[in-house]
C-alpha cells in the first residue's frame, strides 16, 4: 500500500470535506482517504489506483488534485481578488441608495451585478451545480439559487417597467459571503506553514574527511559511512557515532537537556546539536531524509494531518436547513400562484423566501469574528497560525508543560556556592569569553564584579578549564578533572568546583532554576479548573524536583519527543482537552498533536510547528490568549444566535407575503445587510481583551 499527501483546490467548508473523501474512495484502487481542511490537503492510502485517476475524479465533482505536491495552493490569494472584485461592481449599485446620487440605468446595474453575481461569485454556481448533479446540497446551493434569482427577478421587474429593483441584493451577497470566505481562507492558511524550518538546524554545509584531508561538502551529500569533522561551535550535521574526540555536545534543543552532555568514542550524536569546546571526528550513519530531525518533522506533519478539521455550524446544519427552504420557497410559490392565481404575484413572495434566508451573516459570523480576534492576540503577543486551535483555548481541561526553557529558564544558573567569598570572581575570571553555558552562567552570577586577565588558558574536552589569575595557577572544572572530592551536594544541578593545586577554593552547583512568573501562573490555572502536567526530556530526578516545587498534578521525565506525543494522545483518549506549551524541537511532535499547541519565542522550528506562538517573553500573551479564546467563543455564539434567529424571523414572515408591503425583495435585501453590519460590530468587540 502507498501512503500519499497531496494539495486540494476548491474545498470551501466541511461539506466539501465529506464530498472529496467520499469521491475519493469511490476511485478503484482507493483503501483510505483523509482530508485536511486546515491544510487544504489530503492523504491517501492506495494500491493499484493512479494520482491521475484520482485528479480526474475530483475534477468531475469541482476540485482540483495537485499533481505537483511543490505547488504551493493559495486559496486566499483567489479568493481575495475575488472579494475585491465584488465588492468594487456592488459600490455602484449601493450609490443609489444615497439620496442625492447619480441613479444608474437598469441596464448598466444588471451588467454590473451579474459581472459581481455570476464572474466574482462563479465558485457558488459552478459548486451548486455539480452537486445538483449528486442530488446533494449546500449552503453554496442557497446562494447560487438566492443571488441568481434575485438576479433575474431584478430583469424581469426592469422589463415591466418597475424602477425600484434589486440588482443590489444579488452583487452585495455575493460580496459578503467572498469577504467571510475570504477571512477564513487567510487563517486556514496560517496552519500550513512548512515544516522546513527544522531542518534548517542541521548546518547546510559539512566538513568529510577523505583520505584524512577535510572537503566542504553539502549536508544533503552525506551518506552513511561518511566520516565528518566537526569544530568547537559548529554544529553536527548529521546522526552519528563519535570516532575520535572529546567534547561537550549541547542538545537542549533536542533533548531537552539543558546541560551540555560530554562525548567521546562510541557515543552517539543527533544532527543539529552543538558542540563546545573540543573536535569531534564523527561516522554518519544517518543523514538527510533518515535524520532524526526529518523523522521528528514526519512526526509533526502526521500529527497536524490527524486533527479534526474545524467544522462551521452553517455548514453541520446546512444538510436540513437548506431543503427545507428550497422546500418552502416551492411552497410559497405555488400557494401563493394558486391563492391569486396569477404568477407575477406568487413569484415576488418566493423570490423574497430565497433571499431573505441566504446565509450571508451566518457565513460572516465566524469568520469576522476570528479574524478580529486574531487581531487582537497578535498585538497581545500571541500569533495564532490555526484558528481551530485558538478556539480550543477556553475548552481546555489539561494543559501540560515542557520543562526546560518553559517552567524553568532554560540554562544553568548558580544556585549555590560552598566555599572563599573571592571564589567566584577567580571562577568567572578563567571563564572569560568561553560560550559554554555552565561558563555563561558563571559570567551572569558575576556581573559587576571586576574580572581579572587570564594567562596560560586552557580548555580540558570533557573536564573543564585551567589558567593563571593574578599570579595563582588555578582549575575549574569536575570533580573527576580535578581528582579532589566535592561532598554531599543535592542531585539536582551540575557541580564544578575551583581548585589551587591540590586545595579546593570553592564548588559552585549550578541548575536550571523555576522562572520567577512560573508559581503565580500555575496558581492562575489550578483557579480555573485546569489540570497541571509536566512532560519533559530532562533527567527524571530533575524533573520531581521542579514538580515538588511546583506542586504539579503529573510529572514524567526522561521522555523521547514520541513519549510526549503519546502521553498527550492518551490523555485525549480519556475525552480530555489538552494544552501543550514547549519552546524545543523535541516538543514539536507534542505541540502539533495538542488540541493547542503554544510554543514559547526564540526557535523558528518550534513555532512552525505549534499552531499558537507565544511572540513576547513570559506568560502574559498566554493569560491574554486564554481569556481572548473565551470571549471570542461567546461573541461567534452570539453572532450565530442572530443570524439564524434573523432567518427564523424572517422567513416565514417572507412565505405568508407579510414583507410584500414593505418592498418584499428589497427589504430583504436591506435587512440582510443590516444583519451582516450586526454581525460586524458585535465581532468587533473582540479589538480588546480584558
Amino acid at each position: 500500500m502507498d501512503i500519499k499527501t497531496f494539495p486540494i483546490e476548491g474545498m470551501t467548508c466541511a461539506s466539501c470535506v465529506r464530498r472529496v473523501e467520499k469521491t475519493l474512495k469511490k476511485v478503484p484502487g482507493v483503501a483510505e482517504a483523509s482530508v485536511n481542511l486546515a491544510l487544504n490537503e489530503a492523504t491517501v492510502t492506495f494500491e493499484g489506483a493512479t494520482p491521475e485517476a484520482m485528479a480526474e475524479a475530483l475534477k468531475a465533482q469541482g476540485y482540483s488534485l495537485v499533481l505537483d505536491t511543490g505547488k504551493k495552493v493559495d486559496e486566499a490569494a483567489r479568493l481575495g481578488w475575488r472579494a475585491l472584485i465584488a465588492a468594487l461592481l456592488t459600490a455602484p449599485l449601493l450609490l443609489g441608495m444615497v439620496p442625492g446620487a447619480p441613479h444608474l440605468d437598469w441596464w448598466l446595474q444588471a451588467i454590473l451585478s451579474g459581472l459581481a453575481t455570476f464572474g466574482a461569485g462563479s465558485g457558488f454556481f459552478l459548486r451548486a451545480a455539480r452537486q445538483a448533479r449528486s442530488l446533494e446540497s449546500s449552503m453554496d446551493t442557497l446562494v447560487a439559487l438566492g443571488a441568481g434569482t434575485a438576479w433575474a427577478f431584478a430583469v424581469i421587474e426592469a422589463l415591466r417597467g418597475v424602477h425600484h429593483l434589486t440588482f443590489e441584493t444579488a452583487a452585495a451577497l455575493v460580496a459578503f459571503l467572498l469577504l467571510g470566505k475570504w477571512l477564513e481562507a487567510r487563517m486556514k492558511g496560517r496552519a500550513a506553514s512548512s515544516l522546513a524550518s527544522l531542518l534548517k538546524l542541521a548546518p547546510a554545509k559539512a566538513l568529510r574527511l577523505e583520505g584524512g584531508v577535510e572537503i566542504e561538502v553539502a549536508a544533503s551529500d552525506l551518506r552513511p559511512g561518511d566520516t565528518v569533522r566537526v569544530k568547537p561551535g559548529g554544529a553536527i550535521p548529521a546522526d552519528g557515532v563519535v570516532l575520535v574526540g572529546q567534547a561537550e555536545v549541547e542538545e537542549a534543543l533536542l533533548t531537552g537537556e539543558p546541560l551540555p552532555v560530554p562525548k567521546g568514542s562510541g557515543d552517539a550524536v543527533l544532527a543539529g546539536a552543538l558542540v563546545h569546546g573540543g573536535v569531534l571526528e564523527i561516522e554518519v550513519l544517518a543523514a538527510g531524509e533518515q535524520s532524526w530531525l526529518a523523522r521528528l518533522a514526519d512526526q509533526v506533519a502526521e500529527a497536524q494531518r490527524s486533527r479534526a478539521p474545524m467544522q462551521d455550524l452553517a455548514d453541520k446544519v446546512s444538510a436540513v436547513f437548506v431543503p427545507a427552504i428550497l422546500l418552502l420557497a416551492a411552497i410559497t410559490l405555488v400557494a401563493w400562484w394558486v391563492h391569486t392565481g396569477a404568477l407575477a404575484e406568487a413569484w415576488r413572495p418566493a423570490v423574497t423566501t430565497l433571499v431573505i434566508a441566504c446565509p450571508c451573516a451566518l457565513g460572516l459570523a465566524t469568520p469576522v469574528a476570528l479574524s478580529t480576534a486574531l487581531g487582537t492576540a497578535a498585538r497581545s503577543g500571541l500569533l495564532v497560525r490555526d484558528a481551530a486551535a485558538f478556539q480550543r483555548l477556553s475548552e481546555l481541561t489539561d494543559l501540560v508543560f515542557d520543562k526546560t526553557g518553559t517552567l524553568t529558564e532554560g540554562r544553568p544558573s548558580l544556585v549555590e556556592t560552598r566555599g572563599e567569598p573571592e571564589a567566584l570572581r577567580l571562577a568567572a575570571a578563567l571563564e572569560q569569553g568561553s560560550e559554554h553555558p555552565l561558563a555563561k552562567g558563571l559570567l551572569r552570577a558575576a556581573a559587576g564584579l571586576a574580572l581579572p586577565s587570564v594567562a596560560a588558558f586552557r580548555a580540558h574536552p570533557g573536564g573543564g578549564v585551567s589558567g593563571t589569575v593574578e599570579g595563582r595557577a588555578l582549575r575549574l572544572g569536575s570533580a573527576a578533572f580535578l581528582g579532589l572530592d566535592f561532598g554531599s551536594l543535592p542531585d539536582e544541578g551540575t557541580a564544578v568546583g575551583l581548585a589551587e593545586g591540590n586545595e579546593l577554593l570553592a564548588v559552585f552547583r549550578l541548575a536550571d532554576a523555576v522562572r520567577a512568573e512560573t508559581p503565580a501562573l500555575l496558581a492562575e490555572l489550578r483557579a480555573q479548573g485546569l489540570r497541571l502536567h509536566l512532560l519533559s526530556g530532562d533527567r527524571a530526578e530533575a524533573v520531581a524536583a521542579v514538580a515538588k516545587e511546583l506542586g504539579l498534578d503529573e510529572a514524567i521525565g526522561g521522555l523521547s519527543p514520541e513519549g510526549k506525543q503519546a502521553r498527550i494522545r492518551a490523555l485525549q483518549g480519556e475525552g480530555r482537552k489538552v494544552g501543550f506549551l514547549g519552546d524545543g524541537v523535541n516538543d514539536a511532535p507534542a505541540l502539533a498533536q495538542a488540541d493547542a499547541g503554544l510554543s514559547l519565542p526564540g526557535l523558528e522550528a518550534t513555532q512552525a510547528s505549534a499552531p499558537l506562538n507565544l511572540l513576547r517573553p513570559g506568560f502574559d500573551p498566554l493569560r491574554k490568549g486564554l481569556a481572548l479564546s473565551a470571549k471570542t467563543r461567546k461573541v461567534i455564539a452570539e453572532n450565530l444566535a442572530w443570524a439564524f434567529g434573523y432567518n427564523l424571523l424572517l422567513v416565514p414572515l417572507a412565505a405568508f407575503g407579510q414583507l410584500e408591503r414593505f418592498g418584499g425583495p428589497m427589504l430583504a435585501g436591506a435587512a440582510m445587510g443590516l444583519s451582516s453590519v450586526t454581525v460586524v460590530l458585535n465581532a468587533l468587540r473582540l479589538r480588546r481583551v480584558d
